[in-house]
């Protein structure tokens, strides 16, 4: 499970080079989608931001993690377990709360690197390499 969140955390982080998606605006046609999305800036989430991410553990093994418009995650294991939560920040820091645990773990990065990549570290020391996926 914590590498679950791990995976997940560090997806979010590596976000942090790609741009938000704006919100609809009440009324706005768009609005009544049954996928509303939120503009993580002006919910305070400025670095997590949508898409597919690779999260690299120490041990070479690959996460697939997607960070959603509306603040949700969902992620495919390496060993293909699926998990899910919400993201929120806090701290200076990216926590994720996983669907059916209690509690969140929260993860801090470097700057992205020219490949979009970043290293995250777990509040719980855990190390791994984030980068958005190819696929």
């Amino acid at each position: 499970m914590k590498r679950t969140i791990l995976v997940v955390s560090l997806a979010a982080l590596a976000a942090c080079n790609q741009s938000a998606t704006d919100a609809p605006a009440p009324g706005d046609d768009a609005s009544a989608s049954a996928e509303a999305t939120v503009n993580p800036a002006e919910a305070g989430f400025e670095a997590v931001a949508p898409g597919a991410y690779d999260i690299v553990h120490a041990d070479g093994s690959v996460d697939n993690l997607t960070v959603h418009p509306d603040l949700t995650w969902s992620m495919v294991a390496a060993n293909g377990d699926a998990t899910g939560g919400t993201i929120f920040a806090q701290g200076g820091k990216n926590c994720f709360v996983t669907e059916g645990v209690e509690g969140h773990r929260c993860f801090s990065g470097t700057p992205p690197a020219e490949d979009g990549s970043i290293q995250v570290t777990g509040d719980d020391g855990e190390v791994a390499t984030v980068r958005p996926s190819a696929s």
